[in-house]
């Protein structure tokens, strides 16, 4: 059953791809298109904003739409935005084509996610979001580096014509391996905001909003950070490998871990490591930049894919646990909750490395996480309580 998930897993790879690409080329797009590294770092905020809040109007617009034809035209139009990338002369015409690869990404993901928990039983739901969500880890691991590898070998602009490329290919695959009937949801506007509205299901999407924030808020400026250990280059690409594969791994991990002791305690546990990952991280970078603190950074970045990335799948199965009877509506509310945290997380992270020594930003990360952590402990905590008001039926 899951092997049959494969095509979505493409899909999210290549929407990975680019979109973690752009962190290891930050400087060269920055000088390229003669900006400020901060200005840059927008294109992150951009590209999240347009998916969080292009997520759920497109998924109501086309609601009724098959699950198949949508998905194909997602992925076409993803790769129409990452030729536009690919020739934009400037960074207002950069920043439109990541609006669209924004609005793309945020039709694809959410309905690939909602498909792949429809087309398999209860109980292996958390394996098959690990397993669509897999390809963008992959991504972080293999797509990531390979693409600032291209790009510092010949230009940033080369591998977003690749990944336009590889799309169209991409789609086709779909087209031909995918089943023509899939799930369809026809939930309104107004009955997504009214979920997202309620307690129960707000607190949620709150510890998703502030778990994205404590990654991106390092993460879109990763290069300039590391640049500060004499990370350039081809070794930018070597640390992509090692927090990519770490993130892969947790991501699979995190789903069998879900389906065996649950989301909850997956959770705290995720959140627990983050926590205290990204404050070492600014510990050993406020320490020095000799050969023991590079050595300790890379092997904390490997922690932190793996806790980072183990969060995902568990709290996918927790919103579905939280709202069972609105499962594809919830995931891509989840979606644009990430995404609004990716976009709160390259807005800090730009005032935090103007203001602020760079180290800063994973003690900024450390305070993300720490509050999606609380977040969490209060929805529970809430849960808990309205659980215990439910009088016991009468024997």
């Amino acid at each position: 059953m899951l092997a049959r998930l494969l095509w979505l897993s493409i899909g999210t790879f290549l929407i990975g791809a680019e979109s973690f690409v752009v962190a290891g080329v930050l400087p060269e797009i920055a000088h390229d298109v003669g900006s400020t590294l901060a200005a840059c770092g927008q294109l992150v905020t951009a590209y999240a904003l347009a998916y969080a809040i292009g997520s759920p109007i497109l998924a109501t617009t086309f609601s009724r739409l098959p699950r198949k034809p949508m998905l194909i035209a997602a992925l076409v139009a993803f790769a129409i935005a990452n030729a536009l990338a690919a020739v934009a002369a400037n960074l207002p015409l950069l920043m439109a084509a990541r609006v669209l690869l924004g609005v793309s990404a945020g039709l694809f993901i959410p309905t690939a996610n909602a498909v792949a928990v429809q087309m398999v039983p209860p109980e292996m739901r958390g394996r098959a979001i690990a397993t669509v969500i897999g390809g963008m880890t992959v991504a972080v691991a293999l797509g990531a580096p390979l693409g600032t590898l291209i790009a510092t070998q010949t230009s940033w602009r080369v591998p977003f014509a690749l990944i336009a490329a590889v799309s169209l290919l991409a789609s086709l695959g779909l087209t031909i391996g995918m089943p023509g009937k899939m799930p369809v949801t026809s939930a309104s506007l107004r009955q997504r905001l009214a979920l997202a509205g309620e307690p129960r299901v707000l607190k949620t999407l709150l510890v998703t909003l502030f778990w994205a924030m404590s990654s991106f808020v390092l993460f879109v400026y990763i290069a300039p950070f590391l640049g500060r250990f004499g990370i350039h280059g081809w070794e930018v690409s070597g640390a992509f490998f090692l927090f990519g594969v770490a993130s892969a791994a947790g991501n699979a991990y995190g789903g069998v871990i879900v389906d065996r002791v649950g989301s909850l305690r997956t959770l705290v546990a995720a959140l627990s490591v983050m926590v205290l990952v990204m404050g070492a991280i600014g510990t050993v970078a406020s320490l020095g930049t000799g050969v023991a603190e590079v050595v300790a950074v890379l092997a904390l970045m490997v922690v932190w894919g793996a806790a980072g990335w183990a969060f995902y799948p568990a709290q996918s199965a927790r919103l579905v646990e939280v709202a069972p009877g609105a499962a594809v509506v919830v995931l891509s509310l989840n979606s644009s909750a990430l995404f609004f945290g990716q976009a709160g997380g390259a807005a800090l992270g730009s005032l935090v490395q103007q203001a602020l020594p760079l180290p800063d930003l994973a003690f900024a990360g450390a305070m993300s996480a720490l509050i999606a952590l609380g977040v969490l402990a209060w929805s529970q905590q809430a849960l808990t309580a309205r659980q215990a008001r439910v009088p016991e039926p009468a024997e």
